[in-house]
């Protein structure tokens, strides 16, 4: 019908045109964009492009609200002025004033009837309002439509809770589910979130105790997984209650029987310390055990009664209290642990605690390297050497000697490996420490010593090793451990490092303190100690001093004797003239005349020098030069080269 009035407008054109009537201009012709006949000239006005926007149901009613049942639509309809579809335009649709409703998605193509929809639904079980739908075309410019609509409270509901089971074994687990449930059919529209909590246990490993596990549904089921084992890692047992809730709905909840636990291992945890010391030593002498009752599962129980026991005993190992052996009995704390202490006996070696269940003796574990170690070092019983004690150092930097502590108990056995020796040195620069360790059987341990500034007046150096330890003591009740009041103790002040060597503590010289207050005498090298800073308790800080030597390069030729058969001499350092040249320091020696020859050379190498305690001795090398069938007149060229390969030459003319 359309297209024959348009022809009758365009026969009704051309009549205009041949005719030049109505008042129009012959040769122009008419223009217009609407439908319909004229006979006249002017512009045809046409309707524009609607939208109608609506909301529909599943069965494509049109409605005015939504819930969450499924199947709800926005809906637009796309027609152009003639009320004719406008097909494959692309429509946006939004929703204003409100959040309430979700779009799925957001635009739409139309279809062959100008029709576009799209899915739209609550925003969340507990959305309930009015809110207005609007679609959107571009057809020649955007035109729009609305529609206003309700979203109306759902009716939710929860099934009934579902496990696989419902009796769990001691720290077991079951998978757990429930469905979300819309005018009684499963919410597949609008995602749920279910709450689930447990009366003790875990929801998909956590605590619920502080408040519930949410869970989202997915094609409207909520599954979680139950553990039996609470947040603290004990375990459940009896009845346990679950439930589910969800805003809106009722809760569910569902009882499952969790089977009590039941103790199969003990495990030993740990020794601290791993080493105590012989009683009556100063040392440690209290160690403690601890062990772990286990469930089948692997968790830590606790209120579980087991029995401490001593398996190996060296002598007078205590349990529990010094000197028992009676067994101790103890129960388990909430982290399956439980704990005893041993105390050492008088002798060495090693020691294991047994540790059973009271129900069953054959569930049991035992200690592993708890020793009874000698006693820690005692004072009689150290030792401090040199490699060199005359270096050539003066004149040097860098020249380095070992020095090594040798250390025992009061037995005169081997203290325990790892023993820390520390060091410090008034000039030059020591190591600060070494550990102990055996060698044959032997504990030492050794630093390296090296000559730097400062470089002390008159070129001795004291050096001072010390470590933690025990004073001697007569054992007068022959217990092998002190008893104060019955043993007599032999006492000794702070140790420091007599810098001066004046056998008495200045101060400025390095001290260890102790705080002790008694009255006792003072002294000096090897083993400085502190007048009056005494007590009487065994433990001290066992010490040694020693001394090392800045030799010169350069040495002092001091003649002593010469003759046709010989010559004697001494070496002195040249800048420090009481001590002796390095230790290495070679001396060769050449006759002049005509049957003069050297016979043998006494002295070279220089031997490694003791400094004594006294700064004041005369440590001069001596060195004597034989000669055979020499002459008054004849002459000896003697030179001494150190072992910095530095060689001077003195000539000694014969009388």
């Amino acid at each position: 019908m359309r297209f024959y009035k348009y022809v009758a407008g365009f026969g009704l054109a051309l009549a205009l045109v041949a005719c030049g009537g109505g008042g129009g201009n012959p040769g122009t012709p008419l223009t217009g964009t609407g439908t319909g006949t004229g006979t006249g000239t002017g512009t045809n006005t046409s309707a524009p492009t609607t939208i109608v926007a609506s909301v529909t149901d599943a069965s494509g009613a049109i409605v005015s609200g939504i819930s969450l049942a499924t199947g709800f639509s926005a809906r637009a309809t796309v027609k152009d002025s003639n009320g004719a579809p406008v097909a494959g335009k692309t429509v946006t649709f939004e929703i204003s004033g409100s959040s309430i409703a979700v779009l799925t998605p957001t635009t739409q193509l139309t279809n062959a009837a100008g029709i576009a929809e799209v899915a739209i639904a609550p925003a969340s079980v507990s959305s309930i309002g009015a809110a207005t739908l609007k679609a959107s075309a571009d057809v020649g410019g955007v035109v729009s439509g609305t529609t206003d609509f309700a979203v109306q409270s759902s009716s939710l509901a929860l099934s009934a809770i579902t496990v696989t089971s419902a009796s769990l074994t001691s720290g077991g687990n079951t998978p757990v589910q429930v469905t979300a449930l819309i005018g009684g059919a499963p919410a597949v529209a609008v995602p749920v979130l279910v709450s689930y909590t447990a009366s003790c246990g875990r929801i998909n490993g956590q605590d619920t105790t502080s408040g519930g596990v949410s869970v989202p549904t997915s094609d409207g089921i909520a599954k979680a997984v139950y553990d039996a084992v609470a947040a603290d890692g004990s375990l459940c047992s009896g009845s346990v209650t679950l439930t589910a809730s969800s805003a809106g709905a009722t809760s569910q909840s569902k009882t499952l029987a969790v089977a009590a636990p039941t103790a199969n291992a003990v495990v030993f945890v740990s020794a601290t310390p791993a080493q105590i010391f012989v009683a009556g030593s100063g040392a440690l002498e209290q160690a403690l055990v601890k062990f772990k009752v286990l469930s089948s599962s692997g968790v830590a129980l606790g209120s579980v009664p087991i029995k401490f026991s001593i398996v190996t005993n060296p002598g007078g190992v205590g349990l529990g209290v010094t000197g028992s052996t009676v067994a101790v009995n103890a129960t388990t704390l909430a982290n399956g642990e439980a704990s005893v202490s041993v105390f050492s006996g008088t002798i060495p070696g090693p020691i294991k605690v047994r540790a059973e269940l009271v129900s069953d003796a054959s569930v049991f574990s035992e200690s592993q390297n708890l020793t009874v170690a000698s006693g820690p070092p005692s004072q009689r019983f150290m030792s401090f050497s040199a490699e060199t004690f005359n270096i050539e150092g003066w004149d040097v930097d860098g020249t380095s000697t070992q020095l090594t502590v040798r250390v025992a108990d009061r037995q005169g056995n081997a203290v325990a490996d790892g023993t820390v020796i520390n060091f410090t040195a008034e000039g030059g620069q020591v190591a600060s420490s070494c550990a102990t360790a055996q060698i044959n059987g032997i504990s030492q341990c050794s630093v390296t010593f090296i000559s730097q500034n400062p470089r002390p007046v008159g070129g001795r150096a004291s050096v001072l090793a010390y470590t933690a330890g025990t004073k001697d003591y007569v054992d007068v009740n022959g217990n092998n451990r002190y008893d104060a009041g019955v043993d007599t103790l032999i006492k000794i002040g702070d140790a420091y490092r007599d810098d001066n060597e004046n056998g008495a503590y200045d101060t400025g010289e390095f001290v260890i303190p102790r705080l002790g207050t008694e009255t006792c005498a003072g002294s000096g090298g090897p083993f400085p100690s502190r007048a009056n800073t005494c007590d009487s308790v065994l433990a001290t800080t066992v010490r040694e001093q020693a001394v090392i030597m800045f030799s010169s390069s350069v040495p002092v030729f001091e003649l002593t004797s010469a003759t046709t058969g010989g010559v004697r001499f001494k070496l002195r350092s040249s800048t420090n003239t009481l001590l002796p040249v390095p230790a290495g320091t070679t001396i060769s020696a050449k006759a002049s005349g005509l049957t003069c020859a050297v016979d043998q050379t006494y002295g070279s190498p220089v031997v490694n020098v003791q400094p004594g305690t006294n700064p004041s001795a005369d440590l001069a090398t001596s060195g004597v030069v034989t000669l055979k069938t020499c002459s008054t007149g004849d002459s000896v060229a003697i030179t001494i080269t150190v072992p910095s390969k530095l060689a001077t030459t003195f000539f000694v003319p014969l009388p």
